[in-house]
């Protein structure tokens, strides 16, 4: 039997091995890196990975060697193919909603690529309380520039569109981490208890 009768051409994991995925990596490095933190810690850590694990599922489609398409050609088509005009898609599907009279698809994807990262707006100042508006800030435009420029290179390398890559993806996920951030910091400075400091006078 050849290896390509046997061989996956293609990596589409289920929520459930995502997560599961998730779960054998951060046993890994609980082993080997965080033997040494605290217990709210690592369940927290645990969280994160397991969240990890759930979003590459839901956004990635890995091809194989042996489904590479790799050509000058196909790599023009996959740029043209990149959605530049932010909510653009999003305001198609939101006039077709209003003229059927139905919004489930719209709230799925649009509002699904909204709160996709907010998770992670939480988690990580969780994990990591320094971790301030800054950091949270350049962290929220990354994981998704970073998500969407690997569905580009599966593109690529598959030569045909496996997820469509857009901006408004980046936008709209940055937005909802972020949004989260800020509820999750406002709640905490709210609920941190104040101290006044007193002064004494000597006599």
């Amino acid at each position: 039997m050849s290896e390509s009768t046997w061989l996956p051409a293609l990596i589409d994991p289920t929520l459930s091995q995502g997560m599961l995925a998730g779960l054998i990596v951060y046993v890994i490095c609980l082993i080997f890196f965080f033997n040494r933190k605290k217990p709210l810690q690592n369940f927290l850590l645990l969280l994160l990975f397991v969240y990890i694990g759930a979003l590459a599922s839901l956004t990635m489609v890995i091809p194989m060697p042996s489904a590479w398409h790799i050509s000058a050609k196909s790599t023009q088509w996959a740029i043209k193919q990149i959605a530049w005009v932010p909510f653009e898609s999003a305001g198609n599907m939101l006039h077709n909603s209003i003229r059927i009279g139905k919004y489930n698809e719209f709230l799925r994807i649009v509002g699904g690529n909204f709160v996709m990262l907010m998770p992670l707006g939480i988690l990580i100042p969780l994990i990591n309380p320094r971790f301030k508006l800054g950091r949270m800030t350049a962290l929220s435009l990354l994981v998704p520039i970073g998500i969407e420029g690997l569905q580009f290179l599966n593109n690529v390398l598959a030569g045909t569109i496996l997820r469509s890559v857009e901006v408004e993806d980046v936008i709209l996920n940055a937005a909802g981490c972020l949004l989260a951030y800020l509820i999750f910091a406002g709640l905490r400075n709210l609920l941190k208890p104040k101290y006044k400091g007193r002064r004494y006078s000597k006599n």
